[in-house]
């Protein structure tokens, strides 16, 4: 599994742990659900502004997003 995909799997880890739907963390994040499912899916790349404003929705240290705690 390559570091992009690692990154997107701890980000749907910490949503579903949080209880919240890509509806709510899209809008959150100002996007539509369909945006943030294609972000969350690799199907959009992820970028660095995205990931800090999504530690901060999901209330977990970037850190903990990219991984640094392996």
């Amino acid at each position: 599994m390559n570091r992009g995909n690692k990154i997107r799997k701890r980000i749907r880890i910490a949503r579903t742990n949080k209880g919240y739907s890509q509806y709510y963390v899209g809008q959150q994040l100002q996007m539509s659900q369909i945006a943030y499912h294609k972000l969350e899916n690799g199907k959009t790349q992820l970028k660095v502004k995205t990931l800090l404003d999504l530690a901060v929705v999901l209330e977990v240290e970037e850190s903990y997003l990219l991984g640094c705690d392996e």
